[in-house]
């Protein structure tokens, strides 16, 4: 799995933040990121889990 970069990580973490304020409205965009979460960067998973964001 190839690295990433810190701002590629904070980018992903604010995009999630982003699609969380209303899930109604974005439910495929989550439901896409769910499938998805095992390729998720060990970064980006340990930031979401210290804000007690889950998916």
């Amino acid at each position: 799995m190839s690295k990433f970069s810190s701002q590629e990580i904070e980018s992903q973490y604010n995009l999630i933040k982003t699609l969380l304020f209303d899930p109604e409205k974005y439910k495929d965009s989550l439901d896409a990121i769910k499938k998805d979460i095992a390729y998720m960067p060990l970064e980006l998973k340990k930031k979401l889990e210290e804000e007690n964001i889950t998916l």
